[in-house]
């Protein structure tokens, strides 16, 4: 997790900006760094370390900023002893948290490769840094909170009593096929030409076989929207 989505460097971009190659800085200025400031992301793959705390080290400052060389609990750059405290304190939660793909299943209390999808088809607003895929907590809880709550096995039927011979319930469709349907419906009224699945690519920022999806399920819950 990175907390509060605050800004964040790898060793590799902190090594470019030394103008040194990664091997020799981790040799040298990086051994004294990991003593020094902690992991954003402990027991991360990538290792990230909080901006600010990071150019505090590698400028010789005190941590927390503006605590004076002689403060009670200030620790400076390379010339300090013991692990600094970590930039946000640790426990907290806040809406802009950015999560990996296994914590954000456990806030959805799903599985990963679900929470993957949920990205890739648009379901679920994704942030990329350092090359890789995080999930805000606020937008978690946003698709907690939706209506049509789609990784929720019980509203789709699932996990009814063994021999049911009841129809399963109809599951909910996607809010952006009931927006879509709509469009279909005010465009047959007035005359107009339908929305493309090229338009509804761009309208909601999926590939084009997303979109096709889409505006096949719209068309199919305008026939029958119950």
């Amino acid at each position: 997790m990175i907390p509060r989505g605050r800004p964040t460097l790898t060793e590799a971009e902190i090594a470019a900006e030394r103008k040194v190659v990664l091997k020799t800085w981790q040799r040298n200025e990086g051994a004294n760094m990991r003593d020094r400031v902690p992991l954003v992301n402990e027991g991360g793959r990538l290792r990230l370390y909080d901006e600010e705390q990071a150019r505090a080290f590698l400028a010789g400052s005190t941590w927390p900023p503006g605590s004076g060389h002689d403060g009670p609990t200030a620790t400076t750059g390379a010339d300090a002893e013991g692990m600094w405290p970590p930039a946000v304190p640790p426990g907290e939660k806040h809406p802009d948290d950015l999560l990996t793909d296994q914590e954000a299943a456990a806030v959805l209390e799903t599985r990963a490769s679900t929470v993957r999808d949920y990205g890739t088809d648009g379901y679920l607003p994704v942030v990329q840094r350092h090359g890789r895929t995080w999930y805000r907590r606020a937008d978690l809880q946003a698709r907690l909170s939706a209506g049509d709550q789609r990784h929720h096995p019980h509203l789709t039927g699932a996990g009814r009593p063994q021999g049911s011979k009841d129809r399963a319930p109809r599951r909910r469709p996607d809010p952006r096929v009931a927006e879509i349907a709509a469009g279909l419906a005010l465009a047959a009224r007035e005359g107009a030409q339908p929305a493309t699945s090229a338009e509804i690519a761009a309208r909601y920022g999926v590939g084009e076989r997303t979109a096709q999806r889409l505006l096949l399920a719209a068309r199919e819950y305008e026939a029958d929207p119950a």
